[in-house]
């Protein structure tokens, strides 16, 4: 087998990614005819067909979805060169790449990452934001140094320590027959209409799952801002992180109310690849950071 170039290997996963060459083509300004050769000798000098042919595009065949994930390790690892050296190049000497869901991000994250920059202020923070689902695949990935997400990992493969715990409280309009309850049982919701959350949330996948299917969706938003908008408008109830919404509650006319159900109660966690010794010094320093300010939040 020939040795695979660089460039083939972007193009390939640009091409499993958009699923057509077109597409890729197009993303990595480049002809589709250059793209499908590349696609081509690629399969021929590795004996292994990477794609099935559709007339509506492509997708990964058994041996395509393993190259993949071969592919996005050395991608993100050359990647996550480019990014250390030019890091460096600024004065920074250390740079942590961390993916985080909407809830840490916004409830616990900001106070943490002030804190750690005062005390390491030449270690750089690349923060994002993905449900966790696939934060958890780019721990495994190697794309992230860390992730901090709803638990449980559901991967051996990831060793994970507690992170801060979030409750999800209803919001409701005022004068909404809810509001005048302590709490209320998730079940007990499902006649209203709903404001959700993006689908591909962590906490509107969880509501769907938890309502058997029967949620029902009047709109979609992608943010607790606009979800507290939209209940103040009558236009439905939603769901939402305590800690976030506790501070609309003043501006706008909603009320929250406690969920009774157990699944209310959401353990993030830390996690990084099991075994992983190659932690650099800057992201054991704030992975020590974010486990000691968990820990002394529950003293």
């Amino acid at each position: 087998m020939k040795q695979l170039e660089f460039t083939t290997l972007r193009l390939f996963a640009a091409v499993a990614e958009a699923g057509s060459l077109s597409a890729a083509a197009e993303k990595s300004n480049i002809a589709v005819a250059a793209v499908s050769k590349r696609i081509s000798d690629l399969e021929s000098s590795t004996g292994s067909q990477f794609f099935y042919r559709h007339a509506r595009g492509m997708t990964l065949t058994p041996a395509g979805r393993a190259l993949l994930q071969h592919a996005r390790q050395i991608l993100f690892g050359v990647d996550r060169m480019h990014m250390d050296l030019s890091q460096y190049a600024l004065g920074a000497k250390g740079l942590v790449r961390v993916a985080a869901t909407g809830s840490a991000v916004t409830q616990f994250l900001p106070g943490e990452l002030k804190r750690f920059g005062d005390l390491h202020p030449n270690i750089a923070i690349d923060l994002s934001e993905w449900t966790s689902e696939q934060i958890v695949d780019a721990v495994l990935d190697g794309r992230v140094d860390m992730g901090i997400f709803i638990g449980p990992s559901g991967n051996d493969a990831i060793t994970t320590h507690p992170y801060h715990t979030d409750r999800l409280c209803l919001v409701v309009p005022k004068g909404h027959l809810f509001a005048a309850r302590a709490s209320v049982r998730f079940a007990d919701t499902l006649d209203e209409d709903f404001i959700g959350l993006s689908p591909s949330s962590s906490i509107a996948q969880h509501l769907m799952a938890a309502s058997g299917g029967k949620l029902k969706v009047r709109i979609n938003v992608r943010g607790c801002d606009a979800l507290c908008r939209m209940v103040a408008e009558g236009l439905g109830i939603g769901v939402s992180p305590y800690l976030i919404v506790r501070h609309y509650v003043s501006a706008t006319p909603v009320e929250l109310v406690a969920l009774e159900d157990d699944w209310a109660q959401r353990q993030l966690l830390i996690g990084i690849r099991s075994g992983d010794d190659g932690l650099s010094g800057a992201a054991q320093s704030f992975l020590a950071h974010c486990i000691e300010a968990a820990r002394r939040s529950c003293d």
